[in-house]
């Protein structure tokens, strides 16, 4: 019996496709946990920088209440009561 390379290179592409559909399926890393990990890293990325951004603004009006800035006891006083006739609050973030 001779020697056929066709049925050498249909073995190792039946067996290549074989193992790519099982890592595809049952693998520890395959593309839904690549997609997965992608998203919950850019879910943390932007928690982290809120968070950051969160502690800083509390750490601007705690130094601001601390040295007794007009303009913040202003605001903290306007914040508390109910405004005047004509007056128009502006909430910016």
């Amino acid at each position: 019996m001779r020697f056929n390379s066709k049925i050498l290179l249909n073995i190792v592409v039946v067996f290549l496709l074989f193992y790519l559909t099982y890592h595809i399926f049952n693998g520890k890393y395959n593309l839904q946990n690549y997609f997965i990990n992608k998203f919950e890293l850019k879910l943390f990325q932007d928690f982290h920088y809120n968070l950051k951004q969160k502690s800083l603004a509390v750490d601007m009006d705690l130094k601001a209440l601390y040295y007794e800035k007009d303009d913040y006891l202003d605001e903290l006083s306007k914040q508390f009561s109910e405004p005047e006739n004509g007056e128009t609050l502006l909430k910016l973030d």
